[in-house]
């Protein structure tokens, strides 16, 4: 009786310690299915240490096996242990002890993603480190897609869509039917040069100022000087010509075709010129969705921070690259994704409040306006018609102090969970491996 007795203490005990070492596999798989780690030394390295800190090793007298497996045609990842308890009473008889394992397995996301990455390329990205935080932090997420996402049977792809003040859709746009494109000019102006031969300077000091850079401020010091300029000269020594071609810079059409990703019979304007008449430039050209993460990573090194912020452009375009429809016809249909359980999704990473707006003078096509209050709700709208067309919208605001700005980024997120700030680098960095892990949609199968 004693022995029964004994045995049932055991029974109990190993059944406790396979609900741990059960839990403990649990946590081992999703840590591992989320690392973006592929390689078998750094996935078992991780599956250990998530085993040790759960408990595993401590309920059990021995561990005879510990394996992992990252099938990446069937998007699973499985973790299995094995082990011995060692009994308390059943010696008695001779069971020194027990024979205890667990396996869990996760499923990695859906059969389809599509994610674009509207990226802030503004000058002030040019500041305190924050280019190059982006693209480490840019290229660590499309690793971790591809490379756990992706695969053998898998549909997996990754579009950029760099932003400004206007969005490059390529010069290869150029004669497509839904853009209108000025044709190229150029025109001879007499080449002078005015100068002040006679000019003095007195009172010179050092002062300091503080300008702005696409709304961040830049504090400099500078010599300032009495000056008395005399009478000036102006020499001339021929001509130049001022060429106006078009980089692939597209504004805006007009209110509310400007929220909009349909009625292409409306077409989106080219960018030759300002209203003023000086060549314009644009951010890097976008790329469209591929799972090519040499495409994508030599995007990324490529991006430079030009011109000012006007966020909404960088919304529009992202939804189009994820339409099936044109102006961009890369995407899967919305009734392929929901056949395959895909998802697909906008990160909108940004520095700063939107600076410009369309209207300039105005001509809405030019993003060269200064209202704010309009640039905000252009931004809203265009957010709130991609989430309602089903795309799922992560936004990272990254080192933005300006109150608006956070409530605009906050609410155009899906959801508060998808919504991310960042105050540095590091930051940067982890809210990308986040929404990383998010867009594997990792879950328990068993």
């Amino acid at each position: 009786m004693m022995l029964c007795a004994g045995a049932a203490v055991d029974m109990v005990r190993a059944d406790s310690t396979q609900t741990t070492l059960q839990a403990a596999a649990d946590s081992a798989a999703l840590a591992g299915a989320t690392s973006g780690k592929t390689s078998e030394e750094a996935l078992n390295k991780i599956v250990k240490n998530y085993l040790t800190a759960n408990g595993a090793e401590g309920v059990l007298s021995s561990v005879k096996k510990i394996k992992q497996n990252l099938d990446k045609s069937k998007r699973t990842f499985e973790v299995s242990i094995d082990g011995k308890m060692q009994t308390s009473f059943m010696f008695l008889a001779g069971i020194t002890e027990l024979d205890i394992s667990a396996k869990s397995e996760v499923n990695i996301g859906g059969n389809g993603l599509e994610v674009v990455l509207a990226l802030d390329n503004t000058e002030s990205m040019n500041y305190e480190g924050r280019m190059p935080a982006l693209k480490t932090a840019a290229k660590s997420l499309v690793d971790t897609v591809l490379d756990v996402g992706g695969g053998a049977g898998t549909y997996v792809k990754i579009g950029i869509v760099p932003f400004s003040n206007y969005v490059n859709v390529g010069l290869a746009n150029r004669n497509k039917s839904w853009i209108d494109v000025p044709p190229d000019s150029s025109k001879v102006l007499p080449n002078c040069n005015t100068t002040y031969p006679d000019a003095t300077k007195s009172n010179c000091r050092m002062e300091t100022y503080t300008g702005y850079a696409d709304g961040v401020p830049q504090t400099y010091t500078t010599e300032v000087c009495d000056w008395n300029y005399g009478t000036a000269v102006t020499t001339c020594n021929g001509t130049y010509t001022q060429e106006l071609k078009w980089q692939g810079c597209v504004g805006s059409r007009e209110s509310p075709k400007d929220t909009q990703i349909t009625g292409l019979t409306n077409k989106y304007p080219g960018i030759t010129s300002a209203y003023w008449g000086y060549q314009e430039y644009c951010a890097k050209e976008i790329t469209p969705l591929t799972d090519s993460k040499s495409d994508l990573n030599a995007a990324i090194d490529a991006m430079v921070g030009v011109g000012n912020t006007y966020v909404a452009p960088g919304i529009l375009w992202g939804w189009n690259m994820l339409d099936s429809a044109e102006p961009l016809t890369g995407a899967k249909t919305k009734s392929w994704m929901a056949t395959n359980k895909g998802t697909k999704a906008l990160v909108l990473m940004t520095d700063g409040a939107n600076t410009l707006s369309p209207g300039a003078y105005g001509v809405y096509k030019f993003h060269e306006g200064g209202d704010v209050a309009m640039a905000n709700s252009v931004t809203e709208e265009t957010c709130k018609k991609a989430k309602k067309d089903g795309i799922v919208v992560y936004t990272v605001a990254f080192m933005v102090t300006d109150a608006t700005a956070k409530s605009l980024l906050s609410d155009c997120a899906t959801d508060a969970t998808k919504a991310f700030t960042a105050d540095d680098a590091t930051a940067l960095n982890t809210a990308f491996r986040d929404i990383a892990n998010s867009l594997m949609a990792v879950r328990l199968t068993r």
